[in-house]
């Protein structure tokens, strides 16, 4: 069950970066504390950059901590994984700030289009996304198929 105090991400929204290159993000996706509340993001294998929230990065750290410093392959993962990943709060203004890497992976440069998928959100460039979309609109029973085994 979703604990809504912690973050529903719903819907998709179109914002630009400012001078600055600062992301507003929507007031609906803010949430009380979130100037001081951990935040990850992560460069998506899908091109996009995909931002989890502090519930998710407090599950993350559990999972991660439990990783025995004696487990080289684990810890070398852990090491891989974290490296490319930014940590960041909000300003006062909604808005967060992340470095160029992943703005360069993800191709953004201006626009970006915000998609929330429940627990998480991702940050596209706007082509990227619709060839994104484009690529699994192919057929539409596959959508079907996937819906029914969620039990949706």
């Amino acid at each position: 069950m979703i604990d809504f105090a912690l973050g529903l991400y719903a819907g998709e929204h179109r914002h630009n970066l400012d001078a600055k290159k600062r992301l507003t993000v929507p007031s609906k996706w803010r949430f009380s504390g979130d100037e001081s509340a951990l935040y990850l993001a992560f460069p998506d294998p899908s091109g996009c950059i995909t931002i989890y929230p502090p519930a998710m990065v407090e599950q993350f750290r559990e999972k991660l901590t439990s990783v025995s410093l004696g487990d080289v392959e684990g810890q070398r993962a852990i090491m891989k994984l974290l490296r490319k990943a930014e940590q960041f709060t909000f300003d006062k203004s909604g808005r967060i700030n992340l470095n160029d890497r992943l703005y360069t992976h993800a191709g953004i440069e201006k626009e970006v289009v915000l998609v929330g998928t429940v627990n998480k959100f991702h940050l596209w460039e706007p082509d990227r996304y619709e060839t994104y979309l484009d690529a699994e609109d192919g057929d539409e029973g596959d959508l079907s198929g996937i819906l029914t085994k969620l039990g949706l």
